[in-house]
């Protein structure tokens, strides 16, 4: 079976053989030269001198020496046309290395036709749709130009001239991830879904036919054609400018324009559309699909809407914020549902499944524990799973003679000197201000590293020209400072380095600093901790200085040198301390990284993916309604008959009160199963004890009971109720539950508060404004989830109802006691209801079948959701048919009721 693994970006790209140079002109100078198989496109490798050009002016503003020549710009190799990425990780997961739409450096790609797009604030609100279109001269297609495109190259692309090559852009962890997986037999049959990193409006249909084929055959990817102003719109306005900042904690400063938002959202759509139309044309029952990161959070739901036995997972790679970000977005609850269309959906940390379930309680009123989001006709299984790196190919990697003879290289240069390295993102959530003034504040408070001490931040390129100069003047001030004629202390490397040179800079760094404002993991703390294992550069073990907002702080949680990025006096003195840790401590600490980071590698991430998406599919089926097998009640009368000893669970309100449209049925039901001496009955409820006595008052101690969903038991022939909870315990979270749910219910009109003697119920159906209701309800379930602390108790949020009750009682572990003191196993157990509570009950039952203590077990649901019950009633059967037919050689309905049996294949009732 095919796994189809969806990424917004495939591993592979195309270049376009260049065939003449042409120069960019003014819109009032077009060309009017016939091309009949040529695209207009950038020609990448004049930009890259011209980019190279730039950066031999200017690398670290306030330099003194030349540290940073060493380092050559990084220009990709061209030879080997399908190579891994030359940076596997880049500098964090989301995002290694993402290069605008249509902008590659390294590769002859078409020009982008997307129009210019609304501004994105209201305070530089601009006419949109002057000089937005694109003009057609003699058939040739050229788009507007900018004015830092005039007199560029640019050049003629030949159509039918061109190869597939690795791609720039894309999750590097994730690609590291499969190829691993495949060279471990774990993914055996797989489909990449993506689309090219590239503007394609520009070709023709028969080239585009031609990519999808070949891609499709020699490289096991689909790919997905988009329009150009679609993608711009979904990736950079709306994934770039609207998720990627408040998945980061980066809200907006300034209020934007709304057909800005309106613009993006509906691209964002779009293109989710795109990946699943592509996905639906060739999925195949059993197939399974993997969707990943923020870019296609709304394909789950695409796809389950259309496909709705289909496998389908999500992992997050990204960070997850709290509820109280993730409601600022205009499209969330959208994006929240979309999510929810998954089996499975994974995240980094704990951390952030945590915030995911909170959001989904809070803002979609949905009932969530601890290991998912329960809706009403599925249950979305939610877990972390922590990705890592391939150890493997990192190791081969670092024995080739380019990063050996970079390890030699850069030791020569800086011998005698302490190197603390870094490599983060150029914005916001990077840090990279913030690190620097912990560094110039070190230097300040510890004069005597001054002069032998130097940080090389490696910088990607940057698209906050702001947050760009305020680097710039640090950088300036410091080295401005603090260096000498032969001594520079920071080395600001704004531009893309060679993976072989960073892993050289990992094999002899003293010091390696993430400190990321908020990140997803992070896999350049796990490159460099393996990086220092003495293997390649025979040295002491260096220090992994890490933000405890990063992913892979909750990996490495203990670590010593763990900090925030925000308290520069802190991570100041982390590095004073790192710098005058004996070798011995320092061996030390990496032993403890090693050993925290060994279990998390990148094979072992896809498997446990792949295993956690199969189990929650696997229980998915068997709990959706529609596929639960209908109850033979032959053979179940099959099975009454030849037992010897049969015990009922049957639920009041779910099994019992629906039995008929008038409560009259419930006495006849009772006493039906009452007559036979082999018939032991509990009726299960999640009232109080008083409310079952008074309501089954006739059948004194005839019957069992289990109420308020197992805080209660009493036993069959005793008139005494058995609590089966610390009762002094309840009391006392129950004081300051019923302060918090009085606090809601006097704010709620039309609300009540029921207490029992275990339980509290926040009933607010009858609330005269029921959507502030419905708000009022979630943020109280957000309320004491937030507040329980230790207690164990579990809030159940349904529609109309918030209850909160013990987390470690339910109606399966009163009927377990029960069963523990009866003087016979029962051969036949017979187990009905249609509340979640009633959903502990069917799965003790169905593990003691599955274990053979109990030979004949039978599970019905009569509730409308998904269930672990084996069974659903025949339609037009209520469970008093049943029972009617079981005992209908010896049974009459009690005043004069005689239910009708509508089963075609069961016997009617006898006179």
């Amino acid at each position: 079976m095919t796994v189809y693994i969806a990424s917004l970006f495939l591993p592979y790209t195309i270049d376009f053989q260049a065939t003449e140079l042409r120069h960019a002109r003014r819109k009032s100078s077009l060309s009017h030269t016939p091309i009949d198989d040529h695209v207009i496109g950038r020609l990448a490798e004049a930009r890259q001198r011209r980019h190279n050009k730039s950066l031999s002016l200017s690398l670290t503003p306030g330099a003194t020496t030349d540290d940073e020549r060493i380092f050559k710009p990084y220009v990709s190799r061209s030879a080997g046309e399908i190579p891994q990425a030359d940076d596997p990780n880049g500098p964090g997961l989301s995002e290694p290395r993402t290069i605008s739409w249509g902008q590659s450096r390294k590769f002859n790609q078409p020009r982008s036709t997307a129009q210019v797009h609304p501004e994105p604030s209201i305070l530089r609100a601009s006419d949109a749709g002057d000089d937005l279109n694109s003009q057609f001269c003699d058939g040739v297609l050229e788009t507007p130009d900018s004015e830092e495109d005039h007199g560029s190259p640019r050049a003629l692309l030949s159509v039918d001239d061109w190869v597939v090559k690795a791609a720039e852009q894309g999750n590097g962890g994730l690609r590291n991830a499969v190829y691993a997986a495949e060279e471990a037999g774990i993914l055996t049959d797989k489909m990449w879904v993506g689309t090219l990193g590239m503007p394609t409006d520009l070709l023709k249909d028969a080239t585009r036919a031609s990519i999808f084929e070949t891609l499709e055959d020699e490289y096991e990817s689909l790919t997905v054609f988009v329009r150009d102003s679609e993608f711009d719109g979904h990736y950079t306005h709306f994934c770039r400018s609207v998720l990627w900042p408040a998945f980061h904690y980066q809200m907006q400063e300034s209020p934007r324009h709304t057909e800005y938002d309106d613009y993006s959202w509906k691209q964002y759509v779009k293109v989710n559309e795109a990946f699943a139309n592509t996905i639906v044309a060739r999925w195949r029952p059993g197939d399974s699909i993997w969707i990943h990161d923020y870019h296609l959070l709304l394909l789950p739901q695409m796809l389950r809407q259309r496909l709705p036995q289909a496998k389908i997972g999500f992992f997050m790679h990204a960070a997850f914020p709290s509820s109280e970000v993730f409601r600022c977005l205009n499209p969330r609850d959208a994006l929240l549902n979309g999510l929810l269309g998954s089996d499975f959906v994974g995240f980094q940390t704990e951390e952030y499944c945590h915030h995911f379930l909170q959001t989904c309680s809070r803002l979609l009123s949905l009932e969530v524990t601890v290991g998912g989001v329960q809706l009403k006709d599925r249950f979305v299984r939610v877990k972390s799973i922590p990705i890592g790196i391939d150890a493997n190919a990192l190791d081969g990697l670092r024995q080739t003679n380019e990063v050996k003879d970079w390890i030699a290289n850069i030791s020569s240069r800086y011998s005698g000197k302490h190197l603390i390295v870094a490599r983060d993102r150029l914005d916001a959530p990077g840090g990279i201000k913030q690190k620097l003034l912990a560094y110039e504040l070190f230097l300040k408070k510890y004069p005597k590293w001054r002069e032998n001490v130097v940080l090389i931040q490696i910088a990607s390129a940057s698209e906050m020209p702001e947050l760009e100069s305020q680097i710039s003047k640090i950088a300036t001030r410091i080295n401005s400072k603090y260096s000498t004629l032969t001594h520079q202390p920071l080395v600001l490397l704004s531009q893309d380095i060679s993976y072989s040179q960073f892993l050289a800079l990992m094999s002899v760094a003293e010091i390696f600093m993430v400190t990321s404002l908020r990140e997803g993991m992070n896999l350049t703390s796990q490159d460099y901790i393996h990086c220092q294992d003495g293997k390649v550069t025979p040295q002491y073990h260096g220090s992994l200085i890490l933000s405890e907002f990063t992913g892979s702080a909750s990996i490495f949680h203990g670590h010593e040198f763990l900090v925030n990025p925000w308290d520069y006096r802190e991570v100041a003195d982390a590095i004073n301390k790192a710098l005058e840790m004996s070798p011995e401590q320092k061996q030390r600490n990496w032993e403890f990284l090693l050993e925290r980071k060994a279990p998390h590698t990148a094979v072992a991430w896809c498997n446990s993916f792949k295993t956690a998406l199969a189990e929650a599919h696997s229980a998915q089926l068997s709990r959706e309604l529609s596929l639960v097998a209908t109850l033979s009640v032959p053979a179940l009368k099959e099975s009454y008959e030849k037992a010897t000893k049969r015990l009922f669970f049957l639920e009041d309100e779910g099994a019992i009160a629906s039995a008929d449209s008038v409560f009259a049925a419930t006495p006849w039901l009772l006493e039906a199963l009452l007559r036979d001496p082999k018939n032991l009955v509990y009726v299960t409820s999640n009232k109080g004890p008083e409310q079952i006595e008074s309501q089954f008052a006739s059948f004194s101690d005839k019957i069992g009971y289990i109420a308020e969903n197992g805080c209660f038991k009493r036993e069959i022939g005793t008139t005494q109720w058995k609590p089966l909870v610390d009762m002094e315990r309840a009391k006392d979270w129950r004081n300051g539950i019923r302060r918090v749910i009085q606090y809601y219910q006097e704010r709620t009109d039309g609300s009540v508060l029921e207490e029992r003697r275990c339980l509290l119920t926040f009933w607010y159906n009858n609330a005269q404004d029921p959507e502030i209701a419905a708000r009022q309800a979630s943020d109280l379930a957000d309320m004491i989830n937030g507040s329980r602390g230790s207690e164990a108790i579990r809030v159940v949020l349904t529609d109309g109802t918030v209850s909160v009750e013990p987390l470690d009682i339910t109606k399966a572990k009163a009927a377990e006691s029960i069963l523990e003191q009866l003087p016979e196993t029962p051969d036949f157990l017979f187990v009905a209801g249609g509340s979640r509570g009633d959903e502990a009950l069917f799965r003790w039952a169905n593990r003691l079948h599955g274990e053979n203590k109990i030979p004949e077990v039978t599970t019905v649901t009569v509730g409308s959701h998904a269930t672990e019950a084996t069974a659903v009633l025949p339609t037009g059967m209520s469970i008093a048919d049943v029972v009617n037919t079981l005992t209908s050689s010896s049974v009459n309905g009690a005043n004069g009721h005689e239910p009708t049996v509508n089963g075609g294949d069961n016997s009617s009732p006898s006179s």
